[in-house]
């Protein structure tokens, strides 16, 4: 069984961040161990969240802790990092981990902002580009963090692919829009492909989570990093779906996990 460690947000009462992409993980097989960068209650999109950063001292001693167990991880995914301090010990997991296992997968979710603003402080956004992403098997952020981490105002489907070709490395990029349509623009050995669907009115906060979760997933069960693409945009378009018909307002993969597995594979568009 492939054991991974998802270093990012754990919010009690959203399923957003950690609890999203664990549980996708989960649903697919793999073991799934936590770290979690932040502590909070709830979404800040509801309101004062409660909680905060962990702070550094403690999230290293958990990680100390995790570390005692002696486990052999298989892939690690990096998500929400709030602090300098938790930047900085995430760097030095990832090649304590690496050093004890060079065939290690990393996946980085560059969580830093959306709608032409950062999320989280400009050093830890500057460093995430700059010691994360280099680690980086995949990288899986949405247009606005593609277009930030490659310094140039990208938005169209043709720019995006132009960019991804210059940036060289796997990559999702989330909520790509063409035409009348939204999805995933992936970047892989076999080229570029575009996973598209139809657009929602509005949904529920931590899709993103859940995709970085579900494409980690199918490529740690065999599946080429294309493949993957499709079935984890497939799955999340159709909890997504679940949730704009319910009526829903967190992101229900309690009630859609069964789409993690299940869901029917959106069309495929191979762009080169």
């Amino acid at each position: 069984m492939n054991r991974v460690l998802v270093i990012s947000s754990l919010v009690a009462a959203s399923s957003v961040g950690a609890n999203n992409s664990a549980f996708c993980l989960r649903r697919l097989g793999m073991e799934t161990v936590i770290l979690p960068t932040v502590i909070l209650g709830r979404h800040p999109g509801w309101g004062t969240p409660g909680g905060s950063a962990t702070p550094s001292a403690l999230l290293s001693d958990i990680w100390d802790g995790i570390n005692a167990q002696n486990l052999k991880f298989d892939a690690v995914l990096t998500g929400y990092i709030g602090t300098p301090e938790n930047l900085d010990l995430t760097e030095q997991i990832i090649r304590q981990i690496k050093q004890k296992n060079p065939n290690v997968k990393v996946i980085v979710d560059p969580v830093m902002g959306d709608h032409g603003k950062l999320y989280v402080p400009v050093d830890v956004g500057e460093g995430i580009i700059s010691r994360l992403v280099p680690y980086a098997d995949i990288i899986t952020p949405n247009v606005w963090e593609f277009s930030h981490l490659m310094r140039s105002d990208i938005t169209g489907l043709d720019e995006l692919g132009d960019a991804l070709r210059d940036y060289g490395g796997c990559a999702l990029i989330t909520s790509v829009i063409d035409g009348d349509r939204i999805g995933g623009l992936s970047y892989h050995p076999e080229g570029l492909s575009y996973i598209g669907h139809e657009k929602f009115a509005s949904v529920p906060h931590g899709g993103g989570d859940a995709i970085a979760g579900s494409l980690l997933g199918h490529i740690l069960l065999g599946d080429s990093e294309e493949v993957a693409a499709q079935k984890a945009v497939s799955s999340v378009f159709r909890i997504m779906r679940l949730a704009v018909e319910n009526g829903l307002e967190e992101f229900p993969l309690t009630e859609g996990q069964n789409e993690l597995v299940l869901a029917p594979q959106l069309p495929l568009r191979k762009l080169s």
